[in-house]
């Protein structure tokens, strides 16, 4: 009942439940009270509860990672207030936490009506919120999950400012990971043009290719944790090195964190190994 395991007062007296019945639940443990006319179970998001807690919804980002969208490194904790609302309730909810208040003007939907922002108005504030490289990987798992249409993606972007407007150019439904989606577009701004997810005669795949010589691997957030699943991703390399392409592998961390050393490794490569243009 209710979207992310919230649920209010009239949906439960629409199933159903009375006064009586609600209070001899909440004792028994199947759901608790969050803020008047809002309840949750054990399963609902600790984050979106402590937004409600502290008088706001989860937005932006926090909100569009339980959407299913890519949600970046160190987000943080981003909650949605209405205009009105004066945060004091969550002057002492900060600590350990990075919370991040975003404030809709009189005019504005605040999305109070949801246990959580929508993805369309959570999207409007991470427009506004997020650097161009982590929404384009937001909007490359948007695509790739299928969670709106290309069509209304491209209504919502537009509505942003006008400094994210050129990301529609730089979208790539195949993108399979945000970190590929920061590198390739990290790349074309630096002027270096790839494909992506590049299948190969030997039927391995490539993240990004440059100019058919030159492969990008990135690893996963999470480093492999078996001996076999490593071997297995050196051996692939390899027989893709066999077949004449050189390979770069970069982590994560150093495609988000270390990333001018992930260029000039790029730049260097190619100025010592790219192959003579033919006449």
């Amino acid at each position: 009942m209710g979207a992310f395991s919230f649920f209010t007062t009239r949906e439960l007296y629409a199933a159903g439940e009375t006064t009586a019945s609600i209070r001899a639940s909440i004792e028994a443990g199947y759901f608790f009270r969050v803020i008047g006319g809002w309840y949750a179970t054990s399963s609902t998001p600790e984050q979106a509860v402590l937004a409600m807690r502290m008088g706001g919804r989860l937005g932006c980002v926090s909100a569009l990672q339980l959407h299913g969208a890519w949600f970046p490194p160190d987000g943080g904790l981003h909650v949605l207030f209405p205009s009105h609302a004066s945060g004091r309730r969550s002057a002492d909810r900060d600590q350990g936490a990075s919370v991040f208040r975003h404030w809709h003007g009189k005019s504005g939907r605040t999305g109070s009506a949801f246990a959580v922002a929508p993805i369309e108005l959570a999207l409007a504030d991470a427009l506004e919120c997020q650097p161009n490289h982590h929404l384009v990987a937001i909007l490359d798992s948007i695509l790739y999950r299928r969670l709106m249409s290309p069509n209304r993606l491209e209504v919502v972007v537009r509505r942003g400012p006008e400094r994210v407007h050129h990301l529609l150019d730089h979208l790539d439904a195949r993108s399979e990971s945000g970190t590929e989606s920061i590198a390739r577009y990290r790349l074309r701004m630096s002027g270096i043009a790839t494909e992506i997810q590049v299948t190969l005669r030997e039927r391995y795949r490539l993240d990004l290719e440059l100019d058919g010589w030159l492969g990008i691997e990135i690893d996963g957030r999470q480093v492999h944790a078996q001996e076999e699943a490593f071997t297995r991703d050196r051996k692939r390399v390899a027989r893709i090195m066999r077949g004449g392409r050189l390979v770069l592998q970069f982590s994560y961390a150093t495609v988000v964190y270390e990333w001018e050393f992930v260029i000039e490794t790029i730049r260097a490569v190619i100025a010592q190994h790219a192959p003579l243009a033919q006449p």
